[in-house]
């Protein structure tokens, strides 16, 4: 996996399918059914000098389009505002309808989500700390840990409810069922490599459907009673045709 301080937005366009920024300053982890394909720009921001667990790194060095980034100089935030500067230049340079993944645990830099999905950018928030993201997501907002275990040490407080940035037009108000289903399914049939288990499918509304404010379980339901989803005895999921 190459490290840079400077890696050029890629021109052609086409060749990418989704992009996923890594705070790996915050949280280097990622969700363990996170569908990467060659397709998909990963870009992972460090402080100076810093190096990727080995687990992450195996996991991304096959990806062609796959960067880590460290800041040019060491302070608190100095990998947050770089992250923050790809974001906003990754964003005006590729198609709308490509969606962005944030992973951090940086709770400022959830105003990054919020901000694209303002603009109509279909955009999720994803940390493997989900006691500390539950204030914000919303008892209904199932965030996944990477790793499995229980979180180590104390519970965070919990911070301020923030208010939630205005649905831009392309996004489902939150609390309108058939319209979050629709949305989500949308999506699921525009994906690469779609969840083909129950449990995983749960994870993935969970996650990108966290500010409706609709339980996992209540999208599923729609999903299959009006956009015909179907899934066996076994868990296994399959979509309807196009």
């Amino acid at each position: 996996m190459e490290t840079t301080k400077n890696e050029p937005i890629p021109q052609r366009t086409g060749l990418v399918d989704s992009v996923l920024l890594i705070d790996g300053d915050n949280d280097p982890h990622m969700p363990a059914d996170f569908p990467l394909s060659p397709s998909t720009l990963v870009k992972v921001f460090l402080r100076p000098k810093a190096t990727l667990p080995r687990t992450l790194q195996k996991r991304l060095s096959p990806l062609p389009m796959c960067v880590t980034i460290a800041a040019p100089q060491g302070g608190k935030n100095a990998a947050d505002f770089v992250m923050s500067l790809h974001a906003g230049l990754l964003h005006a340079s590729l198609p709308l309808h490509l969606p962005f993944t944030v992973i951090t645990n940086d709770k400022g830099l959830g105003a990054i989500v919020q901000e694209l999905q303002r603009v109509g950018r279909v955009a999720t928030l994803w940390t493997s700390h989900p006691e500390r993201a539950a204030a914000s997501a919303g008892a209904s907002g199932r965030v996944r840990r990477s790793r499995g275990g229980r979180a180590r040490g104390r519970k965070a407080a919990a911070p301020a409810p923030e208010a939630p940035a205005p649905a831009p037009a392309s996004v489902a108000p939150a609390g309108d069922l058939k319209a979050v289903a629709e949305s989500y399914m949308r999506m699921l049939l525009r994906a690469k490599n779609p969840p083909i288990r129950l449990k995983a499918l749960l994870n993935d509304i969970g996650n990108r459907t966290a500010n409706s404010g609709l339980a996992s379980a209540e999208i599923l339901d729609e999903l299959k009673r009006g956009h015909g989803l179907l899934i066996d005895e076994r868990g296994r999921v399959t979509l309807p045709r196009p």
